[in-house]
């Protein structure tokens, strides 16, 4: 990596942040319906409830992302149309499943083991860094102040207060220009080939791809990144 590099942008979910551990938040919250009542099958919650997400991501997802919904509002309605299709129409049940997926969703929000390590060591080499992310801006607010990353950075970027979000090259020349730095000399680190790789690329900045479940050789579009890592460990000697 050429040693022009003077600030390093970080996409959170998947990259810094774990993001491995939805399927056992919303476990928790089927076994809990099926608990109290008897009618559910814990099997069948999880399918419908996989269904109508993808369902209403569709219709929902680009409002969530920018910040035009509140925050919890794609889970509650996700919730509320999966029990009203298996017979159970009660706002009060709703509200629990959401009050239990939010909690469980936000003891979810740990780091990989080596996210802290790595953002200290950039820092000491004097790089500025940077973290741009898509979501809702009182979510991913609380993921970075659960993980105790606050501080880690001089600039952070949430798609749901800038009404713009990755890949879009705005979000991108938004970081640049926070950081005074050209795009040359900037390097974007993250997880998704299409938001991260591709955006960043488009924006002119280097990119590299995390590719945690090493799936490079199988992967369309990979070739598209700077350099690949398996985990973030891998960005020091790409920046010595």
């Amino acid at each position: 990596m050429p040693v022009t590099i003077r600030a390093v942008f970080f996409d959170l979910d998947g990259t810094l942040l774990r993001d491995d551990r939805m399927s056992s938040v919303i476990e928790a919250v089927a076994f809990d319906l099926a608990r109290t009542h008897p009618q559910l099958r814990v099997r069948t919650l999880l399918a419908r409830q996989h269904q109508v997400w993808q369902e209403h991501w569709d219709e929902a997802g680009e409002d969530w992302l920018l910040g035009r919904i509140p925050a919890d509002a794609v889970t509650r309605e996700v919730w509320r149309r999966t029990l009203a299709s298996l017979g159970v129409d009660d706002p009060a049940v709703v509200e629990r499943a959401v009050a239990m997926h939010m909690a469980a969703e936000e003891e979810s929000h740990t780091l990989y083991e080596e996210s802290a390590d790595v953002l200290a060591a950039l820092r000491e080499r004097g790089l500025l860094l940077g973290l741009i992310t898509n979501g809702a801006s009182d979510l991913q607010r609380a993921k970075i102040r659960a993980a105790g990353i606050e501080d880690a950075f001089d600039t952070v970027l949430v798609s749901g207060e800038l009404g713009v979000l990755k890949p879009t090259e705005e979000i991108f020349q938004q970081g640049l220009r926070r950081l005074d730095v050209a795009a040359s000399e900037a390097l974007h680190v993250g997880d998704n080939l299409e938001s991260d790789v591709a955006g960043a690329r488009g924006a002119g900045l280097r990119a590299v791809w995390v590719d945690r479940r090493c799936t490079r050789h199988v992967v369309p579009g990979a070739s598209m990144a700077d350099a690949i890592v398996s985990d973030l460990n891998g960005l020091l000697p790409l920046l010595e």
